[in-house]
């Protein structure tokens, strides 16, 4: 009895003994997360780089990133997705923006899969009972914006909505957007790009049909801004982002979200999954913060406008 009594008492010393050595060794060896990327422009650069810097400060050596980017491409986001898919030696991955983590979502069902500058996952059939996605939304607050636009622009009469016909989060604050406008009595147009080689064409007519132009968070629109505010500054037009960052290239301005802050948010959930066991599918999507107001103060000037006393008394900010 002594002898199966200290044999049991060996055999449980040596799996405590494995576990820990094999808990040692997994942190040892630390996480590596694969980053997609839709496109390269300010704002996803930004999540990207608020994601990477804020799991840096919290693993240090303990994590590595390996970052891919589709460079607008759904057909390259998809095949860099396969890829990540099929590399064992990940942890987890981060898709920045909807293409990419459709993406992503569509082939890895079981590794944590952590999201930003999504703006409704809900509508891509990514969250359910049982997700392996959890991050961050960018859902602006569109009444604030639109309000903020009659603030700004108290005469405009006709607001055109530029957009790209393919993105989804880009239809699904069009939609908002319409129902917002319309309620204020405005008149609302929309135009509609399938890819960059429109945008000129599309800005140009957009500009002799409205008042004022109004862009979602779009990647296209982002990835052509020099181009759309070259455009609406010739023809003295207007023109309103949902993307903060934009404003510092000539846009009028944006109410929109912080996406270095979207960033670090998001790694502070991949940190809870990923260390302290947290499972995706037990953690809300997170809404970023929008509640600052941007404007270009040249583009204001340019244009003959001043800030109106209702935006002063906000938080804003001049660029």
């Amino acid at each position: 009895m002594k002898k199966i009594v200290l044999i049991s008492a060996i055999i449980f010393g040596l799996a405590i003994t494995f576990l820990i050595i094999k808990k040692r060794t997994a942190s040892h060896n630390g996480f590596k997360i694969g980053i997609l990327q839709t496109a390269s422009h300010p704002a996803l650069d930004d999540v990207r780089d608020g994601f990477m810097t804020e799991l840096k400060n919290k693993l240090g050596n303990e994590v590595e990133f390996v970052v891919q980017n589709a460079q607008g491409s759904v057909a390259q986001a998809h095949a860099i997705a396969q890829q990540f898919a099929a590399g064992s030696s990940f942890n987890g991955f981060f898709a920045i923006a909807t293409p990419a983590a459709q993406a992503i979502g569509a082939v890895e069902k079981s590794k944590p899969i952590f999201i930003a500058a999504v703006t409704d996952p809900n509508a891509l059939g990514l969250i359910h009972a049982t997700t392996n996605v959890c991050g961050t939304r960018d859902m602006i607050d569109v009444n604030a914006e639109v309000e903020m636009l009659t603030q700004l622009l108290p005469q405009a009469k006709t607001v055109g909505l530029l957009y790209t016909s393919g993105e989804t989060n880009s239809i699904a604050l069009v939609k908002i957007m319409h129902l917002e406008l319309e309620k204020r009595g405005l008149q609302v147009a929309d135009f509609a790009v399938s890819s960059e080689a429109d945008m000129q064409n599309m800005v140009e007519l957009a500009c002799r049909k409205v008042d004022v132009i109004l862009a979602p968070t779009d990647n296209i629109v982002a990835s052509t801004i020099a181009l759309i505010v070259s455009i609406t500054l010739k023809n003295k037009k207007p023109f309103i982002v949902s993307d903060n960052k934009l404003v510092m290239f000539g846009a009028l301005a944006a109410r929109g979200v912080d996406y270095q802050a979207s960033g670090k948010q998001t790694a502070q959930i991949a940190y809870d999954v990923l260390v302290n066991g947290q499972k995706p599918f037990n953690l809300p999507i997170v809404q970023a913060a929008s509640e600052k107001v941007f404007i270009n103060q040249a583009t204001l000037q340019e244009l003959e406008l001043t800030l109106p006393t209702a935006l002063q008394a906000q938080k804003v900010e001049l660029i």
